[in-house]
């Protein structure tokens, strides 16, 4: 039920956000998937290379819809990071949309 209603509003997200197609795309899976995923994982999800799905996954923390966190155990080698989204992430962006709508009514009059 959530997936559809966001995927139905995709175009304001993007726009409200002013993130790119990519970006949404990836908050939309994150956000299917429910539970912490690392940058290789989505990559492959997507088909994309581990650089453009880190680039989204930056934007998305930035905004505060995404969240980062290091897997513990591991001490040799480079630390191994998973990208869970943010709690109230529904009420989150409802907001947002919210309050985006009423800038564009705002800059219209």
């Amino acid at each position: 039920m959530m997936k559809e209603k966001l995927e139905e509003k995709k175009e304001e997200i993007r726009c409200c956000y002013k993130i790119t197609d990519t970006d949404v795309t990836v908050l939309l899976k994150m956000i299917e998937i429910g539970e912490p995923i690392t940058s290789e994982d989505l990559a492959d999800i997507f088909k994309l290379s581990k650089t453009t799905v880190e680039n989204s996954l930056k934007k998305l923390i930035e905004l505060g819809l995404v969240e980062r966190s290091k897997k513990e155990g591991k001490k040799i080698g480079r630390p191994k990071f998973y990208y869970s989204i943010t709690s109230n992430i529904l009420e989150k962006i409802r907001n947002d949309l919210l309050e985006c709508a009423k800038r564009m009514e705002l800059a219209a009059t």
